[in-house]
């Protein structure tokens, strides 16, 4: 295994951005619920997602880390909208969520559509440039 193929997504950016995720979603939504409880899992989610997908696609693929990266982050940019502005692709993905996060414990998924969820896509060029310095000792494409 290449030595550099997940170093994107378990880094302390990424992975502080899922342990901000769980924490609004299971603590402070429920205390607070307001607009910013609201917005900040979507800013956490549209900055690691894009390393998560990218390092998921490490493993399987042994393309130049860069292009996986920019492909992770296409792939998590569609899901993240697709999610947010079309209800049969919400209805697939929570049942995706259900089945695969239910046996975890973890099926008690639920979205909204939210169009203005969708500045939180302004973190995907930032997830990118993270990414990129956390690869930059790699040889140029």
């Amino acid at each position: 295994m290449n030595r550099f193929r997940l170093t994107e997504f378990f880094a302390p950016l990424p992975l502080g951005a899922v342990l901000l995720m769980v924490i609004n979603d299971r603590v402070l939504k429920s205390r607070f619920h307001n607009a910013v409880t609201g917005k900040l899992s979507d800013l956490a989610i549209c900055f690691f997602l894009p390393l998560f997908c990218s390092a998921l696609l490490g493993i399987v693929w042994q393309g130049h880390p860069r292009i996986r990266l920019v492909l992770g982050a296409l792939l998590a940019a569609f899901v993240f909208t697709a999610q947010e502005i079309w209800t049969g692709f919400q209805v697939t993905f929570l049942a995706l969520l259900r089945r695969i996060g239910g046996p975890l414990g973890l099926g008690h998924f639920g979205l909204t559509t939210d169009w203005s969820d969708l500045w939180a896509l302004l973190m995907v060029p930032l997830a990118i440039a993270y990414g990129w310095r956390r690869l930059g000792r790699l040889p140029p494409l």
